[in-house]
Formats: C-alpha cells, structure tokens, sequence
C-alpha cells in the first residue's frame, strides 16, 4: 500500500498530467459532473399489487408413463442395466 507522501506524489503527477492535456488539446467543453454527494433523494415506489387466488386442486389425475401407454396403446422401454463408470487415468510419475 503506498504511503501519504507517494498518494500525494501521484496525485501531483496526475493533474500535472491532466494539465499538460488541457494545454495540448484545449480545455474540456464538456463540465464535468458535479462530485457525488450521496443519495438526493430517496425514490417512492407503489406498494406491491398482491392478489390472493384460491388454486383448486387439478379435476383429474395426471398420467403417468405407464398408464398412457396404456391408454394410448404405446409401449414403455426400461433400462435397469448398471452402467459402468468410466475408467479413471492415472498418471504416474
């Protein structure tokens, strides 16, 4: 962490930098922004609209795999082979 005397050094250097630029390419034409000062203002927002539903439960059951392919004449593959985990490489030196 620099000390106060080089935070000092760099801000001299900076606005000697900063000042060779206005002499070089005119002064800015654009003001700069006034320095931030904390929040003006606190912004009012509305209260949130909240609207309570009541959620019936569903008129009929869901189906399931099994039971739509039944129903739908289809067919239902499972699989309850045990794969095997992928070989780990070693590397040994």
């Amino acid at each position: 962490m620099a000390s106060k005397g080089d935070h000092q050094h760099l801000l001299n250097v900076g606005r000697e930098g900063f000042a060779a630029l206005d002499e070089f390419f005119g002064p800015r034409r654009v003001p700069p922004p006034p320095p931030f000062q904390g929040l003006q203002r606190q912004r009012q927002f509305p209260a949130p609209h909240v609207q309570n539903r009541h959620v019936s439960p569903p008129k009929e059951a869901v189906l399931n795999c099994l039971e739509a392919a039944e129903i739908y004449g289809g067919a239902v593959f499972l699989d309850y082979r045990k794969r095997k985990p992928a070989p780990i490489r070693k590397v040994y030196h």
